[in-house]
């Protein structure tokens, strides 16, 4: 699985589309995802204090556009060259920060 973090807001938007894609794939041209390992430090660096966020669960062997990893920083992660077919979404996870406001611990039971 990998993962593709959206606010509750952007995924309200598009629920009844066919395919998924954020705002930001517009102008980037790709789908920023992490691998389960990578979600806490992904969230706590872009998301910190956010309690509007939704975790798209992907099955890459269902994804129709093409998945590569591509280096960022020291890791590489998951990005998705065009829009995420709904069929490819094992689940959505309404997630939160904690108090502090950071996200450590979150995702320990995806």
């Amino acid at each position: 699985m990998i993962y593709h973090i959206a606010t509750q807001e952007e995924w309200d938007l598009q629920i009844n589309a066919a395919v998924y894609a954020p705002s930001a794939y517009n102008e980037e041209r790709f789908i920023h995802c992490s691998d389960l390992h990578q979600l806490e430090s992904v969230a706590n660096r872009y998301f910190a204090g956010r309690d509007d966020l939704v975790i798209l669960e992907l099955m890459p062997t269902k994804l129709q556009p093409q998945t590569r990893y591509e280096q960022s920083g020291p890791e590489k992660y998951p990005h998705v060259y065009g829009p995420v077919n709904k069929n490819a979404i094992n689940r959505e996870i309404s997630v939160q920060s904690n108090a502090d406001g950071r996200f450590d611990g979150v995702f320990d039971e995806l």
